[in-house]
């Protein structure tokens, strides 16, 4: 009758642990799933599952001022997503919110810059320009007081920084250093990737980064505010993997 009772028991056990064990869980290259930005926990098992391309989320959101949200709205399908990241007050999900940036995958090779093309025109005046770390740029003046715009490369990266006149906002070398001074001495916004980074300061700030996860899918990360929060928030990327283990 012993032996009877403890094999029931262990059954019921074994019964009530297999959903556990089984169940798929989102795991990524340097832990689980709490190393993700909460916003973005809800949608990865759902990206991992679905999509035939390396799936690769935030651990970073610039910190919000008090009783501000951030919710995301992501569009998903098997080539592709792309998540809208928008500033809430606290609490009002289905309100209008504030558009921060968004995140999308498997973009294709980035395209050319307009905005950098119209810098790097025959009327542009061109000139070379030292910047921190032993960079060599170039900077662009498309007549005086106009808008100026400087380049760089280091490595596989390529940065364009452009403003318009505005005796308000930083200049287009000020950009520069604040972004140079953020990657630090290797020079690189992300070490073992090749990319692109734009910042533009028009009517508003404007940061777009363009990098290579594997031999063919880029992803691309635009962010409206300080371009030093962008480059936190793309060296924060994790890859996505589903694991078997307890929920």
């Amino acid at each position: 009758m012993k032996i009877k009772t403890s094999f029931a028991t262990l059954l019921i056990i074994i019964v009530l642990l297999t959903p556990a064990i089984t169940a798929k869980m989102v795991m990524v290259d340097n832990g689980t799933i709490t190393k993700i930005a909460e916003p973005f926990r809800p949608i990865a098992v759902k990206l991992t599952e679905n999509s035939k391309f390396p799936i690769y989320l935030p651990s970073y959101l610039p910190p919000l001022n008090r009783g501000e949200d951030w919710i995301i709205k992501p569009e998903i399908n098997n080539n592709s997503f792309s998540i809208e990241i928008d500033q809430h007050e606290f609490g009002d999900r289905n309100g209008a919110g504030m558009y921060d940036g968004a995140l999308f995958s498997n973009v294709g090779n980035p395209p050319e810059s307009p905005l950098e093309n119209q810098f790097v025109s025959e009327k542009t005046e061109v000139k070379s320009i030292n910047l921190p770390n032993g960079i060599t740029g170039k900077e662009y003046i498309m007549e005086q007081g106009a808008d100026k715009g400087i380049s760089w490369e280091v490595g596989q990266w390529s940065y364009f920084v452009a403003t318009q006149p505005d005796s308000e906002v930083s200049s287009a070398k000020d950009y520069a250093l604040q972004i140079i001074k953020t990657i630090g001495l290797n020079g690189l916004a992300l070490s073992d990737s090749p990319g692109n980074l734009y910042f533009f300061y028009l009517n508003h700030t404007f940061t777009e980064i363009y990098w290579k996860v594997n031999d063919s899918v880029w992803y691309q990360l635009v962010w409206q505010h300080d371009p030093c929060e962008a480059i936190k928030i793309l060296r924060s990327m994790n890859y996505m993997k589903i694991g078997i283990g307890e929920k």
